[in-house]
């Protein structure tokens, strides 16, 4: 961490001084640990990324713990999470099951996260700076499904729409009906503003304007609607 430069937001705003207490409880951080894709990957949690200080907001690991107990309670019956149930519910189980390799890494500033998956490759996920200090906790739960989604072998398949804030090339979704990385996310961010637990409304309302973003910018077929 010490090759890193980054400066902390702020962490009201962020959601991360809501969440910050929850997680400093140490049940929560051996299953999120275990269960989240960060076991076996000390050496990239270490060093200043906050593997000996998890219960700190200003550090990578605390603030993706933060972003793991927003996708384990969010849910008003968070203790189902049946495929038959909203995403709030499932998006937690989707991100256990298909996520076994978490890392944090400084970045070169150009994008969020990475996904890597193949033959002849380690499959993992990497988080990057942006992830931790561009995004709030509702967006970071957001950017977990969206990796996990294409762990779970989804890939993008369009180029972005003219204008996109994302910029342009490849990185889009077809459609809303691809069910695709961005349709996962932004589904996530829909229902934790429509009906997220254990939050307030200043987070919800920023789980809307960023899953409209998303809609706006991310598919080549507008879905036709906004939340």
């Amino acid at each position: 961490m010490a090759s890193c430069t980054y400066s902390v937001p702020n962490m009201n705003t962020s959601g991360d001084n809501l969440y910050g207490p929850h997680i400093c409880y140490q049940p929560f951080i051996d299953y999120a640990w275990n269960v989240y894709g960060f076991s076996g990957n000390k050496n990239y949690w270490d060093d200043g990324f906050g593997w000996h200080d998890p219960c700190n907001s200003t550090k990578p690991l605390a603030r993706a713990f933060n972003a793991c107990w927003l996708l384990t309670y969010s849910a008003n019956d968070y203790t189902n999470d049946s495929w038959s149930s909203p995403i709030l519910n499932w998006g937690r189980r989707y991100v256990r099951n298909n996520i076994d390799d978490l890392r944090a890494k400084c970045g070169d500033g150009s994008a969020i996260a990475a996904s890597f998956s193949g033959f002849f490759v380690n499959d993992r996920v990497e988080l990057y700076l942006g992830f931790f200090y561009s995004k709030d906790v509702p967006g970071r739960a957001e950017t977990l499904l969206h990796e996990s989604r294409h762990q779970g072998g989804k890939s993008h398949n369009a180029n972005f729409p003219s204008g996109s804030v994302f910029g342009s090339g490849s990185g889009a979704d077809s459609s809303w009906g691809y069910n695709g990385a961005w349709m996962y996310g932004a589904l996530y961010l829909w229902w934790f503003f429509a009906a997220g637990a254990r939050t307030t409304s200043a987070m919800r309302q920023r789980a809307r304007q960023r899953g409209n973003l998303v809609i706006d910018n991310a598919f080549a077929s507008h879905p036709g609607y906004s939340i």
